[in-house]
């Protein structure tokens, strides 16, 4: 279907589309949905790819593991902290709120130790490269068949 694409018309649609769906927070249904047939029209547009980049990967940091870990090692805190957990998830749940809002305005420092854990973690991981950002706009429009 979309093997008539070169990669770069590729790479725009799908970006542009993606970036289109998350700004309008499409909520559909459950079930089964089906598509009217429909025409796009592309214009114009540009593909724009950033540079490759050198990064310290802390982010790979399984958060949950070393939490749970934390955990394990508190000793006879270890009751008290996750005492402190289940209350605040219970309280942001009952409020229909996020629980990991509630565990940051809880615990307020939870942000600056997770940065120090990963600047202390991330002194001894060798940097890895990704791949430079991709930026998308397409000017055109859709009509239906």
């Amino acid at each position: 279907m979309f093997d008539t694409l070169t990669d770069t018309q590729f790479l725009a649609l799908s970006k542009t589309l993606a970036s289109a769906a998350r700004k309008r927070s499409i909520e559909l249904p459950s079930g089964l949905h089906r598509v009217a047939p429909f025409t796009a029209t592309v214009e114009s547009g540009e593909v724009s790819v950033g540079e490759p980049e050198d990064y310290t990967p802390t982010v790979k940091i399984p958060l949950l593991s070393t939490m749970v870990i934390a955990l394990h090692r508190a000793g006879f805190q270890r009751d008290g902290i996750a005492q402190i957990i289940i209350d605040s998830a219970s309280d942001a749940l009952n409020r229909g709120s996020k629980v990991g809002d509630e565990l940051q305005t809880t615990i307020s420092y939870v942000q600056q130790e997770v940065k120090s854990l990963q600047l202390t973690l991330g002194q001894g991981l060798p940097t890895a490269t990704r791949k430079g950002k991709v930026k998308a706009t397409l000017r055109g429009g859709c009509d239906e068949v």
